[in-house]
């Protein structure tokens, strides 16, 4: 696939795009409602088979990824390997580091994880 087709993506920091990088970061999360939308022209929809350029906060390409599948999850129960793709050591850190993302959600609500592989 040529360069030219993939699709873009940002993450909240270039420490997220290093650990993208390093293939330590092989997960993430969206809103339900902003999966299919497009925030800027560095962020398109996420479709499950696409590939994506990651750029960092200078715009610059760091990786491309590939998104291998998606699914629905709760906030009071993580799947180990959203967490483990996400480089927690448990659910209880994940919910912590996601507690500002989300805006303090409770249990019940619902996000969208994500799931890549580095191709490079």
């Amino acid at each position: 696939m040529s360069i030219q087709s993939h699709k873009r993506m940002q993450f909240v920091s270039d420490g997220l795009v290093q650990q993208v990088v390093e293939g330590r970061k092989t997960a993430s999360t969206e809103w339900v409602d902003r999966i299919n939308s497009t925030e800027n022209e560095f962020d398109d929809p996420l479709v499950v088979g696409e590939y994506y350029d990651v750029y960092d906060s200078n715009l610059q390409v760091r990786a491309t990824i590939r998104v291998i599948a998606m699914e629905l999850c709760r906030w009071e129960d993580i799947p180990e390997r959203l967490w483990r793709g996400e480089t927690n050591s448990n659910a209880d850190e994940f919910r912590q580091d996601h507690l500002d993302f989300f805006t303090n959600p409770k249990d019940g609500f619902e996000f969208i994880a994500y799931y890549f592989k580095l191709v490079k």
